[in-house]
């Protein structure tokens, strides 16, 4: 039998037989390094848990719900709007929290055992140690990997429904605005003015309320700013006070105008325009928008369009209804139930994680260095110049040498300050840059359509003042006239379609950092002496680590990256639920879905809208997020040790020390280390060799030969 699948079998039955009752030592373990790190993950996922069930179970027992769905407050929309952006951006915080902990988790999983390593040597197979790793699941256990792959696709519902668990609805107010004379007003009965008979009953009830005093006067310019709204919600009805040079005694009125907020969004044809009559120039595809800086430039000869086509006489005032505004901050029941559960299985399986595998995988560079220190692989002896660029770029075949028996090749050392973004592999490179690109591809095209649609201005001032994830009406999508979804739940599927794509941008990014910081680490041992950083028990000058290998003040940057992304994501894209109310009633939707054209009821409607400005940010944000990957992969490591780039075999080459030191170096793992110049020649063939020592060492010299496989 080869001696190296020996090596590795016997290693494995090494691990078998260690899953004995565990030492006062080995429960100690579970409180440091990477055990400790996810405790500290499912800890934060368990508050996340606590908080997910505790607003479910109040909002249950003190809001109630219908239709799945539950009240958080009622109120002023300007104030709906605010808890919704805070809800938001808690939501987004608390997703973060939960994708940072599973990944940190999901590292651990793909990290190999020594005996994965060795067998993997041993047929030729080198595998990462110290990075996230898909290329690892292919040798490692089959539980971890399992265990890997739930983790992985347990985050895809999570954030294809979190955003989704509270929104907003808005209220809007159906209203007909009358133009009358100041005689109106005055008259003791309107039964006899010519008023179209649906809209009769309005206007009756509109001449009592100013009769009485109940409808509050607005000057022109306060007037039009009122109305000037795709959706009024704290007024309706309303009098428009005609200047009385063409009138008489008698009570006229002079025209007309109905808001039907139904008719307007749902049916296709002109531009939507809830307040074309406010513009008298206003017309089919010329919004009443591109107009209303002049109209208020001349408030005082204001002179509406009713759209019977004439034009009524100058305004002196208008009298409105005012109403309470209806908007309210909502939840659905269904959606929180699924991420309770979500998040429940992540804890769950985090937790298994630490007290359950008993293996002891190599999360560090460190990890690795003590492990060959303790004990060599034969498998890469003579091998101490082998860089990562040997074994995968030039195809090396160390895995054809069978230990001392075989010379070593020598090997010329060519000292090269190589620039970060080489520890990173190209397959990892490629990916993130595609997955970046085609973000920021598809967020410009959907920029491009939404602006396109996008009736009146489109100057940068204009979407602007649309507003970070603000309701327009003409940034609503109609689903409606385009045969799309009506339900709660497959707008929510349309509106948070991007959410899983950026968490897998975050795996990606985050693992482009952690493979050149993890070199950088790799790199100072060749630049100075050093204590291993291990993420078990230390000894001596070994230290302890709770991060694995992207130290907090670049793990933190880039969470933060990623939740306001997540963020301006869910504000460019958004469930949005639309009340109308029609004097004093809310008013049913109605809609046509399947094959049979079945029509339905909701009490709201439900659609997405979208933010212009908000997508704008989104493209910033992930060109930013591309640029600074490059720039600092533009930095250089020193040239005193060969690239690694997280592989196992250049890892465990370097740590061949020499023969009269190979009783001591597993005491050597606990003591300041620098890799360098132990034997200048002499030994391996005559030749010199590098390797990690506790002694002085050179820095290789060039155009000097050492041991190289």
């Amino acid at each position: 039998m080869n001696p190296k699948y020996v090596v590795a079998a016997s290693r494995e039955e090494d691990d078998i037989s260690n899953h004995h009752a565990p030492t006062e030592k080995e429960k100690k373990r579970v409180f440091v390094g990477w055990r400790f790190g996810i405790i500290s993950g499912s800890l934060s996922v368990f508050v996340v848990l606590v908080l997910n069930l505790s607003f479910t179970l109040w909002t249950v027992s003190q809001r109630g719900f219908s239709n799945k769905r539950g009240i958080l407050h009622v109120g002023h929309c300007d104030e709906i709007r605010r808890l919704n952006v805070a809800a938001h951006v808690m939501i987004n915080i608390f997703s973060t929290v939960i994708l940072a902990s599973s990944n940190y988790c999901m590292q651990c999983l793909s990290a190999p055992t020594r005996a994965e390593i060795d067998k993997a040597h041993a047929r030729g197979v080198w595998l990462d140690v110290g990075i996230p790793s898909m290329r690892n699941l292919r040798r490692i256990s089959r539980k971890r990997a399992l265990l890997w792959i739930v983790l992985g696709l347990s985050s895809l519902p999570l954030h294809l429904l979190y955003n989704s668990v509270i929104f907003s609805s808005i209220s809007t107010n159906n209203y007909v605005a009358f133009a009358v004379d100041s005689a109106f007003v005055d008259a003791a009965s309107i039964d006899n003015v010519k008023i179209p008979a649906p809209i009769k009953p309005v206007a009756v009830g509109l001449h009592e309320a100013a009769r009485n005093g109940s409808l509050q006067r607005l000057e022109n310019s306060a007037c039009i700013q009122a109305y000037a709204h795709d959706y009024v919600s704290d007024r309706s009805n309303l009098l428009l006070i005609a200047s009385d040079a063409n009138s008489t005694s008698t009570p006229a009125v002079f025209s007309t105008a109905t808001i039907d907020n139904v008719a307007i969004t749902i049916q296709r044809g002109c531009v939507p325009d809830m307040y074309a009559w406010i513009c008298a120039d206003a017309g089919c595809y010329d919004p009443c928008q591109s107009h209303l800086s002049k109209v208020l430039a001349d408030a005082e000869h204001w002179q509406p369009y009713h759209g019977s086509g004439e034009v009524a006489s100058e305004v002196k005032y208008c009298l409105s209804q005012q109403t309470p505004e209806q908007c309210k901050l909502q939840f659905s029941l269904q959606i929180v139930i699924v991420v309770i559960v979500i998040n429940t299985l992540k804890m769950v399986l985090m937790l298994y994680v630490v007290f359950g595998m008993k293996e002891t995988p190599l999360m560090t560079v460190g990890d690795a260095v003590a492990s060959f220190l303790n004990e060599e692989d034969p498998t890469t002896r003579g091998c101490c110049l082998v860089s990562k660029f040997d074994i995968k770029v030039n195809k090396l075949r160390w895995q054809y040498r069978d230990g001392e028996s075989n010379a070593p090749v020598a090997k010329e050392w060519s000292p090269t300050k190589v620039r970060w973004a080489r520890a990173v592999s190209r397959t990892r490179w490629w990916s993130c840059g595609l997955m970046i690109s085609l973000a920021v591809t598809v967020c410009s095209v959907l920029l491009g359509w939404g602006v396109y649609v996008i009736t009146g201005p489109k100057d940068l001032g204009t979407l602007w003042r649309l507003g970070v994830g603000a309701v327009s009406v003409r940034t609503l999508i109609d689903w409606q006239s385009a045969n799309g979804p009506s339900t709660l739940v497959a707008n929510v599927l349309v509106a948070n379609l991007a959410q899983p794509i950026l968490s897998f941008i975050y795996f990606i990014y985050n693992g482009v950092f952690t493979c050149m910081l993890a070199e950088r680490e790799w790199n100072q041992f060749g630049q100075k002496r050093g204590g291993l950083r291990i993420t078990s028990i230390p000894s001596g000058s070994q230290r302890s680590s709770y991060f694995l290998q992207l130290p907090y003040r670049f793990a933190i940057p880039i969470m933060l990256l990623s939740g306001l992304l997540h963020w301006l994501v869910s504000q460019s894209l958004f469930l949005v639920a639309v009340e109308t109310w029609d004097q004093g009633k809310r008013l049913d939707y109605k809609y046509e879905s399947g094959s049979h054209r079945r029509t339905t009821t909701s009490p709201d409607r439900l659609t997405c809208g979208y933010s212009p400005i908000a997508i704008i940010f989104v493209i910033i944000l992930a060109v930013f997020m591309m640029v600074l990957g490059i720039g600092i992969g533009m930095k250089r490591y020193g040239s005193g040790i060969p690239i690694a780039g997280s592989c196992s075999v250049v890892l465990s080459a370097a740590c061949h020390v020499e023969d009269e030191k190979i009783e001591s170096s597993s005491k050597m793992a606990s003591k300041p280390l620098q890799w360098g110049v132990v034997r200048s020649g002499g030994a391996y063939g005559g030749v010199g060799h590098c390797a990690f020592s506790d002694d002085t060492v050179t820095f290789p010299q060039q155009s000097v030969w050492y041991a190289g496989c």
